[in-house]
């Protein structure tokens, strides 16, 4: 029985570390729980009640990974019950292919109910043939157990390897050994061997690398090299440690304005640490230029007219990450191996990049102007719901009436034991953004009060408190680096309402010539908001201070934006746009007039413009009109499909001239946030369907049209409804037919 006991402790062992690779954060708890339900049957004495005990066994481990009660899995179960737990295996086998590993648990709880699955097996087969005294057999099972995950990881091969070695020599030596010190010369002689092969298997590594790489070869003796620089990209709040000399990582030719560059976004907080959350969206064909469009990325983003080209040299940087200003969007990887395209705009490479590689990526980095980051409607798709999320609980969008009656139901709620710090954070945020009447708002004010008002330093050695690492930064200490300022500025935001993420990579670095040279020191952290029709935009809360670059967004090239910022006075307004000169009027400053004009030559010249902008008002409602003026049901409906498209574009909202219903259907989704499904249904069937359907199509389109209308007016300011009202977009493109 001890001899059973200690040889499947063995293989349970090996099978869980493997398999538990795959994930991270790993739970190893359930893991556990599930190698001791398969290691009990092989300790029952006799053969049939060995097979008997596999039963509640497997129900128990079923009930562990599937969350399914055991009862509901006997063989009288009723396939309602049975249906979702096959669903979820499949599921699970699809993302081990869709998924980028390691993957994380709580988002993809599918795939962790089949990592406890091949735990169970396989420690249920190997402590049973243990139990039958087929060492031999036993081994095998629990070396495949271990290569599996390394199959699908790509991990270290050499410690895979050790893990198996170590356990196909365990478990035969437990079994056979008659005496302990024929068991001390075994356990000598297996450490011998798995150190031999560890050892054997690195150099030869080494040594064929440097074999092969004949072109490398030098008589002179081998030459200096070069520095290597490597990041971990989650955050980390103990501290950060710079070597005094500064090494080059990338060097950037295209953009001439400063950009950041971006290697990654954190998307999953937990306890207040930001961790990368990606899922997989495809592999990036050598000879294709475009990459798939993101979601919550504008349709105006697969312009090539708005796309920003950049080249990418690397010097020092090992990663397998991509680095580029805003949303990658077109990519030359015909130098590289596998690439791929993960959400947020991510793109990894299979194997990590070395010194010397290039590579060409167009990105889209949008550059709105304070107004209309201060006029994007607050709606939140479905898609930007992980954003709004904080330890598994999603919050209420910022628009969302009477929120904080619902917020402070929702902090006080029991079941959230445990989390009483994000109250506090959340009274915090909400008493710095109290004069803010949209996200725009709330997130300057925010930005102002950790960069200025808020008595905030710059300290890449912040002193050590006990408790939750963000509340104490924002309640207590107010010192950190930018890992410190951007995690909690973004969980504030998602608390408020506003979809925030932590994004990593590194400041513009330095120009040079016709590149910016960027070093190591240059590594930063800064928020990226999402603003409905517009995109992911950057902020940054980091003071500049210290040796990383706090470079400000949206405020950088206007000395009056940043002086207001410093008197704290943008908690409401907007600072000035990167790309232009400053406007002080979007500050809310004012100026002298510089010269005396004819008060009736201004009047004049107002009241033309305004005769002009009624002309085209008008002149476009009667145009929308005119469209209905048919019995034809068909063009009834294409009428309520055109005047759909006229209001998109006017918005600022690319929409082609050969948009199909399922396109505008989601430009209805992405950027308005309404679901326009029906609408594209009614259209369709007065358009499409048969002669006694279109009539009926056609009365329904319209009744859809007003509602998506009146709904979107509704959340749109009266600046945004002006300038659709005037706007010309609309009268650029005919319709379709």
């Amino acid at each position: 029985m001890a001899r059973t006991l200690v040889a499947s402790i063995v293989a349970a062992l090996a099978v869980t570390a493997a398999w538990l690779s795959l994930e991270e954060p790993r739970l190893i708890r359930d893991a556990l729980l599930v190698a001791a339900l398969a290691i009990g049957p092989a300790l029952v004495p006799a053969g049939r009640a060995r097979l008997v005990a596999v039963v509640p066994s497997s129900l128990g481990a079923a009930w562990v990974a599937f969350g399914t009660e055991p009862w509901e899995l006997l063989p009288f179960r009723d396939e309602r019950v049975l249906a979702p737990t096959l669903h979820d295996v499949g599921a699970g086998v699809v993302d081990f292919y869709e998924v980028f590993l390691p993957f994380v648990p709580l988002r993809n709880p599918e795939m962790h109910s089949l990592v406890l699955c091949a735990v169970f097996g396989f420690t249920l087969a190997a402590a049973l043939l243990v139990a039958t005294r087929h060492p031999i057999a036993a081994s095998a099972v629990t070396v495949a157990g271990v290569g599996w995950p390394a199959t699908l990881s790509g991990g270290s091969a050499i410690a895979f390897g050790t893990a198996a070695l170590v356990a196909g020599l365990v478990i035969p030596l437990v079994l056979r050994v008659g005496s302990l010190r024929a068991l001390a010369a075994g356990t000598a002689i297996a450490a011998l061997v798995v150190v031999g092969a560890a050892s054997a298997s690195s150099v030869t590594t080494l040594g064929r690398d440097a074999a092969l790489d004949w072109e490398s070869w030098d008589l002179r003796g081998p030459a200096h090299e070069a520095n290597s620089v490597r990041f971990v990209w989650d955050s980390n709040y103990d501290g950060i440690s710079f070597p005094p000399a500064k090494t080059v990582v990338l060097r950037v030719e295209g953009p001439t304005a400063p950009y950041y560059w971006r290697t990654t976004t954190l998307d999953l907080v937990g306890d207040g640490h930001w961790t990368e959350d990606p899922f997989w969206l495809g592999q990036v064909d050598r000879d294709t230029r475009a990459l798939q469009l993101p979601q919550l990325v504008p349709e105006r983003a697969a312009n090539p007219r708005n796309w920003l080209e950049q080249r990418v040299q690397i010097e020092a940087l090992v990663d397998d990450h991509l680095a580029a200003a805003g949303t990658p969007v077109g990519l030359d990887a015909r130098r590289f191996g596998t690439v791929f395209q993960l959400s947020g705009g991510i793109l990894r490479a299979r194997d990590p990049i070395s010194a010397g590689q290039h590579y060409t990526v167009w990105s889209y980095a949008p550059d709105p102007s304070p107004r209309a980051l201060a006029s994007a409607p607050p709606r939140n798709p479905a898609a930007a719901t992980r954003f709004l999320e904080v330890d598994g609980r999603v919050f209420p969008g910022y628009s969302t009436p009477d929120r904080h009656r619902a917020m402070r139901a929702f902090l006080s709620d029991p079941s959230y034991f445990g989390y009483g710090w994000h109250a506090t954070m959340y009274n915090v945020a909400r008493r710095v953004t109290r004069t803010a009447t949209t996200p725009y708002g709330a997130v300057l004010a925010l930005e102002s009060w950790f960069r200025q008002t808020g008595g905030f330093r710059y300290d890449e050695s912040p002193p050590r408190v006990s408790g939750p690492p963000l509340e104490v930064f924002v309640t207590r200490t107010r010192a950190g680096y930018c890992q410190h300022f951007a995690g909690a500025m973004a969980l504030m935001l998602r608390l408020l309402g506003v979809p925030a993420r932590v994004a990593v990579g590194f400041t513009s670095g330095t120009r040079e010539g016709d590149e910016w040279v960027v070093t190591d020191h240059d590594a930063h952290a800064w928020v990226e908001v999402w603003f409905a029709g517009l995109g992911w935009i950057p902020f940054d809360p980091t003071p500049g201070r210290g040796t990383l670059g706090g470079g400000y967004s949206f405020a950088s090239g206007s000395q009056a934006a940043v002086a207001a910022l410093r008197r704290g006075e943008l908690t409401g307004k907007a600072p000035a746009r990167r790309a232009r000169p400053p406007d002080v009027s979007d500050l809310g400053l004012t100026s002298a007039p510089t010269s005396e004009r004819a008060p009736w030559l201004v009047g004049i010249v107002l009241l033309l413009v305004l005769i002009w902008m009624v002309a085209v008002g008008l002149g476009k409602a009667a145009r929308r009109r005119s469209r209905y003026l048919s019995r034809d049901p068909r063009r009834i409906a294409t009428a309520s499909r055109n005047e759909l498209e006229g209001f998109l574009r006017d918005q600022g909202v690319a929409v082609g001239a050969n948009t199909t219903l399922a396109g505008l259907q989601r430009a209805v989704r992405d950027e308005l946030g309404l679901d326009g499904r029906a609408f594209a249904i009614a259209v369709a069937r007065a358009r499409y369907g048969p002669p006694e359907t279109v009539q009926q199509g056609a009365t329904a389109a319209r009744a859809e049209l007003r509602r998506l209308l009146r709904a979107a007016r509704r959340d749109l300011s009266i600046w945004a409804r002006f300038r659709g009202f005037v706007s010309l977009r609309s009268l650029r493109s005919s319709g379709s037919a």
